[in-house]
């Protein structure tokens, strides 16, 4: 039997043959608080964190939102200890949510826990609340102005692949992540770019614009972790926005690209479970990510729950049009929506290869993101046949490279 992760669970596949099973590196977990503390004590190019407080009684900390997982439950509470301790009496925690949508008070205790009562949580609204910082990339940006008004101002990141960005954490907690709509809209509108893809900083335009937002929006201080494939705390980077990004950069790299000798004519992937595969609009990136280990005319098996349905409503929208994959293509180069480039995104994941789903989404809907719906688990065995078959647990975060 094969053990899939699906949502908070897991799906039994019974397969003839073993797969061969595709993962990330690995490493020894780490305390989150104590590594917290060591790495404000001690960052990698600025003063120690009680130094750059400075007396400053109001801070600024942007962090994830639930897309992500929820390690700032565990890190949030100890920095804000720590502020607290060296002479900051308000803080307003920022969640960059970029275009998701915002977080309620359930969802808000789940990714940060019971805050004391001198932190705020704010939900960023790209088309409110903002503040230009003048001109970056050729184009006007604008960034939340709570963020930018604030006397100390921290971010909080996670890097991981993203698969156009190249990598999460660092300045996208800035833009997309707190900027404004058309800021992020064009940034998104980036993804037919070559060079615009998983694992990916030199070339990738993205990566350029980003590197512009590092010397246009001053951050006082950052802490950038890496996770495990299981959502555990592996590192944490704190200094400049810039440099913590960096290093976890180079961690990434090591783990999460892995390399495929032959390509596999299946491959059975997992979104990783919750709350990677909370809907289907995240869970598409599991197709780009393992792309490069099948063959062409290959066959994806994909699990994901999606227990929050297809996504947001631009996405849900669009999906509902019943378009095909060439005129997905035509109106994304004509004119680029948000919604739209997710729909292009299967469209183009799906070029070559066949890409079956399990979840709970209605089977009329997984057509028209261009999969084929498999409604029962046992029908896998069939599927596979006897071609040779890999096995990627964590496809989220998963690049399979040749």
């Amino acid at each position: 039997m094969l053990d899939v992760p699906y949502g908070r669970g897991s799906v039994q596949l019974p397969l003839r043959d073993e797969p061969d099973v595709l993962l990330p590196g690995d490493g020894p977990k780490v305390d989150p608080e104590k590594a917290l503390m060591e790495a404000v004590e001690h960052p990698l190019d600025t003063p120690p964190l009680r130094e750059v407080v400075g007396g400053r009684e109001e801070v600024a900390i942007v962090v994830d939102d639930d897309t992500r997982p929820p390690y700032a439950r565990a890190l949030l509470p100890p920095l804000l200890a720590f502020l607290r301790e060296n002479g900051v009496r308000r803080a307003k925690v920022i969640v960059a949510l970029g275009l998701h949508r915002p977080l309620d008070e359930g969802r808000k205790r789940a990714v940060f826990g019971d805050l004391p009562s001198w932190v705020e949580i704010y939900n960023h609204d790209p088309y409110r609340d903002l503040s230009p910082v003048g001109d970056v990339g050729g184009r006007r940006l604008f960034i939340n102005r709570h963020f930018l008004s604030a006397p100390l101002k921290i971010v909080i990141g996670d890097v991981e692949l993203h698969q156009i960005f190249g990598y999460g954490g660092g300045a996208k907690s800035l833009a997309p992540g707190i900027s404004d709509a058309e800021t992020i809209t064009w940034l998104h509108s980036l993804l037919t770019h070559p060079m615009a893809r998983p694992g990916v900083l030199e070339g990738n335009p993205v990566q350029e614009f980003l590197e512009e937002v590092y010397a246009k929006v001053r951050v006082d201080f950052s802490v950038q972790v890496v996770l495990n494939m299981r959502g555990e705390v592996l590192c944490v980077n704190a200094g400049s926005l810039r440099r913590a990004f960096l290093e976890g950069v180079e961690v990434v790299d090591r783990l999460y690209k892995v390399k495929v000798k032959e390509p596999f004519d299946v491959l059975i992937a997992s979104a990783g479970g919750h709350p990677r595969d909370v809907d289907l609009y995240q869970t598409q990136k599991v197709i780009n990510m393992v792309r490069a280990g099948l063959k062409e005319g290959g066959k994806l098996i994909l699990f994901s729950r999606c227990g929050d349905g297809v996504g947001p409503e631009g996405f849900a929208r669009w999906l509902k049009e019943g378009l095909g994959k060439e005129e997905v293509k035509r109106m994304v180069e004509e004119r680029f929506e948000m919604g739209l480039h997710k729909l292009y995104l299967f469209a183009k994941g799906t070029k070559e290869v066949d890409v079956y789903l399990y979840s709970s989404i209605h089977p009329d809907l997984v057509r028209r993101a261009f999969l084929k719906p498999l409604e029962d688990p046992r029908e896998v065995a069939e599927l596979v046949g006897d071609g040779r078959i890999g096995f990627v647990p964590f496809g989220t975060v998963t690049l399979l490279c040749k």
